[in-house]
């Protein structure tokens, strides 16, 4: 047999025409497509066969991501913030979960998702993504170990088969129903696994003929490192460039060098994803996602440097049995071992690097600051979001209400700004995945929807609110003003502890008696000629507001206080580091 000009000699069949014939049709069980395109060799098959595939691998992580997370629910996120409280641990979270959701840009983006509603911090998160971009294996060995030594085929259509139906028959069921999504998604990425490799198979000669070039020159490897970030960048999936250049290095496509400079290029090519999702997100998700890059940029650069000897490794411990896929699998194994080690003693200097940098994003005060629309398809961790945006939105309303009260003008902007905060939770509002909500969360939204009408209305009233009247009625009405000014204040200041109900209902008691008295005292004035009827008619009119002002403060804070987030000191814990030493 030939060997081909390949690192270690591996040995090649791309020449073997009655393999590559046999290889233009699918494997059966999954049956036989011919060309009906009158192309020379059933050229569209193969093709049609590698788009086919992409698109089914492409779907079945969608399928397990999206399942996965939806089966974990409100544990997901108790999950994480209890797997980050060391290194050790953080470290250990990421790697399964990115192993069970074959994908480590999901995990990376929900992560920067979490952040950025203030569920966990950047300390906390550090080793969590070390931890997602080694577990980013898992899809490498899957296809060493399953997809290219058995047919899968088999196995691929019955998990699709089950997982669908337990989608559909558990609807009601959020995390069964989540589970049987997850297994179709595996039933779907093993079986565009299985076409890619027939397809590969068929497409090997032609791969041979364009690369065969490149093959023992010094642009060998940079042009498959930029292949692998290319088809990534396309893909949005290392685990699909990975899978794809594993099961093309198997049919005899690519060399084992050409393979492995791809599979780099693929782990750098995923950093887009964080990239993409930290824009317009906060200074701390943005953190999240530098530390992701930095780590792939890292651990990439370093394998390539040091790909021959680390091939050469990799074969040693694959025991010379010519496995390509078995080889590439150890080879990104040892790379991201290799990233860690030489990112773990540098993460307490990246931390503190990373922390002071996007500090003018926290001073330029962006609309929302913890929605993040990574969470709509989490309703339990979007509600939480939503209290802790809704907590900013009671401030900025409350502060607004307090200046026009203290007869401070208030400028046209802070109200637009106020107002606009409102659209952007109403819209939030409007994007959560409302089918799988709890009893308990549709009162949530319900009250929360509620509330944001009262301080809508606040924050609209409190630009409005007249000027105080002047004499004579400001002597008569002074003190009990005063008073009344004050019950608006107390009712537009959060209240914390249990009996909130009780004190809003009191102040509200205190309002409405010291409204009347007003009322009466300028009605008997105006009545007796002390005072003058317009001006009268202006001062009752102002108190009105201001105990609707008041009123409008104490209806926003008797629709939020059962669900307001009381545990946001959990997101100010310790970094791993410290909890480690």
């Amino acid at each position: 047999m030939r060997q081909c000009n390949s690192f270690l000699s591996v040995p090649c069949r791309c020449r073997d025409a009655r393999r590559a014939r046999a290889a233009l049709a699918f494997p059966r069980g999954f049956g036989e497509f011919r060309s009906h395109t009158g192309l020379p060799g059933g050229t569209m098959d193969i093709w049609t066969g590698l788009l086919g595939g992409i698109g089914l691998f492409l779907l079945g992580m969608r399928l397990m991501t999206e399942g996965a997370t939806l089966a974990a629910g409100e544990t997901l996120k108790s999950g994480l913030a209890a797997a980050t409280r060391s290194r050790s641990r953080a470290l250990t979270t990421g790697f399964v979960i990115t192993a069970l959701v074959q994908s480590s840009s999901a995990v990376t983006v929900a992560t920067i998702g979490f952040v950025n509603a203030g569920l966990m911090t950047f300390p906390s998160t550090v080793w969590l993504i070390y931890g997602t971009n080694v577990g980013n294996v898992m899809t490498g060995w899957l296809v060493a170990l399953i997809g290219v030594r058995v047919s899968i085929g088999v196995l691929a259509l019955p998990l699709l088969g089950l997982g669908m139906g337990a989608w559909v028959l558990a609807r009601s069921r959020p995390r069964i129903a989540g589970a049987g999504e997850a297994l179709a998604g595996f039933g779907a990425f093993f079986l565009g696994i299985d076409i890619l490799q027939a397809s590969f198979a068929g497409l090997a000669p032609q791969v041979v003929a364009l690369t065969g070039g490149l093959a023992d020159t010094v642009w060998q490897r940079p042009a498959f490192l930029l292949l692998g970030i290319v088809v990534t960048l396309l893909t949005q999936s290392s685990s699909a460039t990975i899978a794809i250049v594993l099961t093309a290095a198997a049919g005899g496509s690519l060399n084992l060098e050409q393979a492995a400079a791809a599979v780099v290029g693929a782990s750098i090519g995923t950093t887009s994803t964080a990239l993409f999702a930290a824009m317009g997100a906060t200074s701390t998700a943005r953190r999240v996602a530098a530390t992701h890059i930095g780590f792939n940029l890292v651990a990439g650069l370093a394998a390539f440097a040091l790909l021959p000897p680390m091939l050469w490794l990799s074969a040693a411990i694959a025991g010379g049995t010519g496995n390509v896929a078995l080889m590439l699998a150890l080879f990104q194994t040892s790379y991201c071992l290799l990233g860690l080690a030489l990112m773990a003693p540098l993460t307490p200097w990246l931390i503190r690097f990373l922390s002071a940098r996007f500090r003018r994003l926290d001073k330029a005060a962006p609309p929302t600051r913890y929605l993040d629309a990574t969470l709509v398809d989490l309703p339990e961790l979007a509600l939480r979001a939503l209290a802790m945006e809704m907590d900013r939105l009671v401030d900025a309303s409350f502060a607004l209400a307090h200046d026009r009260l203290a007869g401070r003008p208030v400028p046209s902007e802070s109200a637009a700004r106020v107002l606009a905060l409102g659209d952007a939770i109403r819209d939030y509002l409007g994007r959560i995945n409302l089918g799988q909500l709890s009893p308990a969360a549709v009162d949530a939204l319900s009250d929360t929807l509620r509330a944001l009408q009262h301080l809508e209305e606040l924050a609209q009233a409190a630009r409005a609110l007249p000027d105080p009247p002047g004499e004579p009625v400001a002597s008569a009405t002074a003190p009990d003003l005063a008073r009344l000014i004050e019950t608006a204040m107390q009712s537009c200041t959060q209240l914390d502890g249990e009996d909130v109900a009780a004190r809003l209902e009191s102040i509200g008691a205190d309002s409405e008696t010291i409204y009347e008295t007003i009322k009466a005292g300028l009605l008997r004035g105006a009545a007796s000629g002390r005072l003058p009827m317009a001006a009268a008619d202006h001062a009752l009119n102002y108190a009105r507001e201001i105990r609707d002002l008041g009123a409008m403060g104490r209806k926003a804070q008797r629709r939020l206080a059962p669900w307001r987030v009381t545990d946001q000191a959990e997101t100010e814990a310790p970094a791993p580091e410290a909890t480690a030493a």
